[in-house]
């Protein structure tokens, strides 16, 4: 029997087991009495009715109950609650998609209500009778919810254990044991790092001083040229130590560059006969020694690039080894609460994780689909979860806005404590048909905001297509989950292989946690920034050496906490450049300070009419202001 047929007749078995359960629940349901009436026997059909499963056993079960316990009058009554409060909670649901708890309570004790005080219209009742059938129907209500409660944690604790038996059962069929996957990126990592360090250590020479080079180059053109003379002997018996002295004053002229001619004219050596071949010797073998030292830091600086690229992603690795803590094991009682607030609003949630990340926020990951069709808003989904948790939450990015029948992976993060908007004012190089300036904004699900700010050198398509390279490299990078400082050396080692045309472009990057406010301000060759804090305004230097100069960029961040109304301000260096005052970065933050306005775009484009109006309306050269305010939700 395969595995497949094996899992449908323990389905099958279970289902049976519990219908019958359910059956046998009614029959004894049907037979308690409090006061002359049987509250349970409405109660516990509009909690299963609920459900929408068709159990025949439960109808057979309350029947004969009501048949054999109940008299002829209490029969038919109830009879007619039941038939009515079915039609009134199929109804509902098939108008709304969904009829939670509360709301088929609700119908099951308004129609006990109005069932045992339909005798006032036709004749009187006591008082007495009237007290009780509003108690009724009040105790239906309670016993209504108390019964779809325990009957939907039943459901969702039994998933919980089946899901965990499967987990815990080895196949017989010799199913593959489960990857530590933890383990393996660890020593991935730590095989990475090794690497690394071999690439920066090995190939490391060192380059010849000016003394070394001389003994080097006399050593091959005497070799070479002296050797090979008749007179060599006598030469060097006679005039060895002069002799020593003038090649050594004359190898100094060829590495200093002098021309062959102003070297030939010196006669350095008047008396050798082949004073002008050891010159051309000379000068040729010093232009090889200098094409190799040229080659050997090329590789040198290729290999220091390599292993840069390398630690990054060691570091990369370490990170998403520590990974997020699953809390499924000691979050048991929350899933059930999740999957039974889920099926209150029409939803169903299957393979319900929840996940605790290093700082402490949980995220809850689940695939989600209609439980009775139609179109549900993703809305009550989020609102299902908080109503579990206790917790303000937030979907993904991109999550449905409507739910169908079609299962979807859905992820609901912890909700953060900051708003941000952000508005942005450009003015391009005049005579430039594009601007070198590139930014970005974007949003990651860990509750991090980023701007990327970058200046091409220069202006025009080139330029564009440099600053372009930089902001696309930090959004992939920090879209793929890599820490910013790793990010920051991978596009800054990738602009070092690839600018062979000298071409470079500053980064300015900016970091918000919109859980607590703080921002990490990074900086390569980028302008300086304004932080707006109610009426005061403070300055953060740029940064030194544009990114792709050299392969281990400065990465020093600068840190501030942002609060409630805060904005940062960020510029391109052509915004600066041209106020043509002592003081650049005093002027920006004056003109800051006299904006006021709660509105980023204004407060963009607002800065940058002053800054034209400092230029005399003319942009000589590309400017960017970006500015981002954060608030309180």
């Amino acid at each position: 029997m395969s595995a497949k047929r094996r899992k449908m007749k323990r389905l099958g078995k279970r289902e049976v087991v519990m219908r019958l359960l359910a059956g046998i629940l009614a029959f004894f349901c049907s037979g308690l009495q409090v006061l002359g009436v049987y509250p349970l026997v409405p109660a516990f059909y509009a909690g299963c009715v609920v459900e929408k499963k068709r159990n025949l056993l439960v109808y057979l079960g309350m029947f004969a109950g009501i048949g054999y316990f109940m008299p002829v009058g209490a029969a038919v009554k109830y009879g007619f609650i039941i038939l009515i409060s079915g039609m009134a909670i199929h109804l509902y649901r098939w108008a709304n998609r969904k009829c939670s708890s509360v709301t088929a309570a609700l119908l099951a004790g308004g129609i006990t209500i109005v069932m045992d005080c339909s005798g006032l219209l036709f004749a009187s009742i006591e008082y007495r009778e009237a007290v009780i059938g509003l108690s009724e129907g009040i105790c239906v209500f309670g016993l209504t919810v108390l019964f779809r409660y325990l009957s939907g944690m039943g459901m969702e604790m039994s998933k919980i254990l089946m899901r965990r038996s499967r987990l815990l059962t080895p196949s017989l069929q010799g199913q593959e044991v489960a990857l530590d996957t933890q383990g393996k990126l660890r020593a991935f990592a730590e095989a990475v790092d090794g690497l690394s360090a071999a690439f920066a250590v090995s190939g490391r020479r060192q380059s010849f001083s000016g003394d070394e080079s001389v003994a080097v180059l006399e050593r091959e053109i005497t070799g070479k040229l002296c050797a090979s003379c008749e007179g060599c002997e006598v030469c060097w018996q006679e005039k060895g130590g002069t002799l020593s002295v003038k090649i050594h004053r004359m190898l100094m002229a060829v590495i200093a560059h002098s021309p062959k001619e102003e070297i030939l004219k010196e006669k350095y050596m008047e008396d050798c006969p082949r004073y002008s071949g050891m010159v051309e010797e000379a000068i040729w073998a010093f232009s090889r020694m200098e094409l190799n030292e040229a080659w050997y830091k090329r590789l040198q600086e290729n290999r220091l690039v390599i292993a840069s690229q390398l630690d990054a992603m060691a570091d990369a690795l370490q990170d998403w080894d520590r990974g997020n803590r699953s809390l499924d094991k000691e979050s048991r009682l929350l899933l059930m609460r999740i999957g039974f607030e889920v099926q209150e609003k029409g939803l169903v949630a299957e393979n319900v994780h929840i996940f605790e990340d290093e700082k402490g926020r949980r995220s809850i990951h689940a695939m989600v689909r209609s439980k009775w069709g139609g179109g549900i808003p993703s809305r009550n989904y989020r609102l299902a979860l908080e109503r579990a948790t206790g917790l303000a939450l937030r979907l993904q990015q991109d999550a449905r806005t409507i739910l169908t029948q079609d299962p979807v992976s859905l992820a609901a993060y912890e909700d953060t404590c900051y708003d941000i908007l952000t508005g942005t004012a450009f003015e391009k190089q005049e005579g430039s048909a594009i601007s070198g300036d590139n930014a970005s904004m974007f949003f990651l699900e860990d509750g991090r905001y980023f701007i990327c700010l970058s200046d091409g050198m220069g202006s025009g398509p080139a330029a564009g297509r440099e600053s372009d390279m930089v902001v696309d490299l930090m959004e992939k990078f920090m879209t793929a989950g890599f820490p910013v400082d790793t990010a920051i050396r991978l596009m800054n080692s990738a602009m070092v292989l690839k600018g062979e045309d000298d071409s470079f472009s500053t980064l300015d990057f900016a970091s918000i946690d919109l859980y607590t406010g703080e921002l990490e301000l990074t900086k390569i060759g980028a302008a300086a920034s304004f932080i707006r804090h109610g009426s005061e305004v403070c300055c953060i230097p740029g940064g030194t050496l544009p990114a792709g100069v050299e392969a281990s960029a400065a990465q020093g961040a600068a840190h501030a906490k942002l609060v409630n109304g805060d904005f940062l301000v960020m510029v391109t260096d052509g915004v600066l450049e041209y106020l043509h005052v002592k003081n650049p970065e005093e002027k920006i933050s004056e003109m800051i300070g006299m904006i006021e306005t709660d509105n980023p775009s204004v407060l963009a484009e607002k800065l940058m009419e002053h800054v034209m109006l400092f230029t005399g309306g003319h942009a000589l050269d590309d400017m960017t202001v970006i500015a981002a305010g954060i608030w309180e939700k």
